[in-house]
């Protein structure tokens, strides 16, 4: 979608506000509720998208600098920001942390938001 609007002749500010608006809601869809459980290889992976879009439009640079242009951060950065907000548990009640077997456990969301959110 983008190189056709690119290759209609649209600039390259309108290109961003288009990936802004329409591709990157769609990268950080329900995010709080799969980002503690995500593997890194699928975020690299959610990341090279981003990647692709933003080289699309500004070819012949390199990623952090089409960054520092548009103003965006990596979506990691971006999901690390949006989902720690999202957790209002309450100070005064301390929950343990559960005993786990797994890393897979470990690393999904309940024992994320008691050890993170406290």
């Amino acid at each position: 979608m983008l190189y056709q609007l690119k290759m209609a002749g649209i600039t390259q500010k309108d290109l961003v506000g288009v990936y802004v608006s329409v591709v990157r809601p769609v990268l950080e869809y329900a995010c709080p509720v799969w980002q503690t459980s995500l593997p890194q290889y699928l975020s690299d992976n959610i990341e090279v998208i981003q990647k692709r879009a933003l080289k699309c439009i500004f070819p012949g640079l390199g990623y952090a600098d089409i960054l520092r242009i548009v103003n965006l951060d990596t979506l990691n950065v971006s999901r690390d920001s949006i989902c720690p907000n999202n957790f209002n548990i309450r100070r005064e009640n301390v929950y343990p942390f559960p005993v786990t077997r797994t890393n897979r456990f470990r690393n999904s969301f309940i024992p994320w938001a008691l050890y993170n959110c406290q």
